[in-house]
């Protein structure tokens, strides 16, 4: 619990809302998506009512991914809400699915694995990412372990843009996007 108390008043200090924020694309992200004070009437649909579950169902909204591929446990999304095909890591692996056959435009990993793990997943699908894939880690902060592995994922060569928003890293593959990581308050 410490930890996380440090990680959150270190992240205080560091963070920005969008009045610090130069790029258009993260500045709309943040305006139009985190900071959206909409009431959606799916908010009641949704099994767990967090601010963090809202966060998720805001930006898989303002995405609009055709494909989510979630790895760990359910996220308590229910797919009836999105016209988006949510995938479980076990269900593709059950099904004997080729990664190579697939891509997603977006990915979950709501898992608390080891460094290890997490990484191999990591790599493992960095064959299925396109240019506007959206992969969102869970939990960076929980442990020294998880905010190591996010300052790993951040320094990946295919990694151009990165936002921790102190519940989840967000991860973007923007080709045409100078590489760049920002700290924003939710």
């Amino acid at each position: 619990m410490l930890h996380i108390f440090k990680s959150y008043i270190k992240f205080l200090w560091n963070s920005k809302n969008e009045h610090g924020v130069h790029s258009p694309f993260v500045f709309d992200l943040v305006t139009k998506c985190f900071y959206d004070k909409t009431k959606f009437p799916e908010y009641s649909l949704l099994n767990n009512n967090s601010k963090k579950i809202r966060l998720l169902f805001r930006i898989i909204r303002y995405f609009k991914p055709k494909t989510i591929l979630e790895i760990g446990n359910p996220t308590e999304l229910d797919t009836n809400i999105f016209s988006s095909e949510i995938i479980s890591f076990e269900e593709f692996q059950k099904n004997k699915l080729s990664i190579n056959d697939k891509t997603f435009d977006f990915i979950y990993f709501n898992q608390n694995e080891s460094q290890k793990t997490t990484l191999a997943y990591f790599e493992l699908l960095l064959s299925t990412i396109t240019n506007d894939a959206v992969w969102i880690i869970n939990d960076i902060h929980t442990s020294t372990e998880n905010e190591n592995t996010w300052e790993i994922i951040k320094k990946h060569p295919k990694v151009k843009v990165t936002i921790d928003t102190f519940q989840f890293g967000m991860v973007f593959f923007r080709a045409e996007q100078e590489k760049e990581h920002f700290v924003i308050r939710v």
